[in-house]
C-alpha cells in the first residue's frame, strides 16, 4: 500500500506519490501535508469511496427542489406549457417516495459501515429526519398522481407539501456533510 498523506489545513487525504506543488484541494503548498495513517481496512475504505450515499441523496433533493419549482410555475403559467409542467410535477412526485427510500437504505448502509452501528445520536437525528422526509414524500406522491393538478388550491398544496419536504432534505444534507469525514476505525 502507497504512503498517504494529509493536508494540515484542509484535511484532504492522498498518496503521497500524487502530490504536486500544492494542495489539489485548497491550493496550499505540499509542505503542509503531513504522512497519515488510514486506520480503516482496505475494503471498508473502498466501499465507503463509493459514496453510494453520498450520490444517491441528490435524486431526491433535486426531485424535491423540481416539484416546488414547477407547482410554483404552475400558478402562473397557463396555455402550452401548463400540461409540460404537469406531467413533470406528477412524473417527479410519483418517484419521489422510491427515490427518498433507496437513499435511506443506502444512509443505513452507509452509516453501519461507517461507524459499525446505527445507534449514534446523528444517525439517529437523520433516521428520524428521514423518515419525516419519506412521510412527505408520500404525501405528494399522493397529491400529484391521485387527483387531477388543474386547479390552483392544488398547486398551493403541493407546495405545502414539497417545503417542509426541501427542509427535510436541506437538514439532512447538513448533518452528512458534517459526518463525510468521520468513520470508526478499524
Amino acid at each position: 500500500m502507497s504512503e498517504m498523506v494529509i493536508c494540515k489545513s484542509c484535511g484532504f487525504i492522498m498518496e503521497k506519490g500524487k502530490l504536486g506543488d500544492q494542495c489539489p484541494a485548497c491550493g496550499v503548498p505540499a509542505k503542509m501535508f503531513l504522512p497519515h495513517d488510514e486506520r480503516i481496512s482496505p475494503r471498508r475504505k473502498m466501499l465507503l469511496s463509493l459514496d453510494i450515499h453520498p450520490v444517491m441523496v441528490h435524486f431526491p433533493q433535486a426531485f424535491t427542489a423540481t416539484i416546488l419549482l414547477l407547482s410554483l410555475a404552475g400558478l402562473v403559467v397557463h396555455g402550452p406549457l401548463r400540461p409540460f409542467l404537469e406531467a413533470t410535477v406528477r412524473t417527479l412526485g410519483a418517484l419521489l417516495p422510491f427515490t427518498i427510500a433507496l437513499s435511506f437504505i443506502a444512509g443505513l448502509f452507509d452509516g453501519n459501515l461507517r461507524f459499525r452501528k446505527l445507534s449514534t445520536p446523528l444517525l439517529k437525528k437523520k433516521i428520524v429526519l428521514g423518515t419525516i422526509y419519506f412521510s412527505f414524500g408520500c404525501a405528494l406522491f399522493a397529491g400529484v398522481v391521485i387527483p387531477p393538478l388543474a386547479s390552483t388550491i392544488h398547486y398551493i398544496l403541493i407546495i405545502g407539501l414539497a417545503l417542509p419536504a426541501l427542509g427535510c432534505a436541506a437538514a439532512l444534507a447538513l448533518i452528512g456533510t458534517s459526518l463525510l469525514p468521520a468513520r470508526f476505525p478499524g
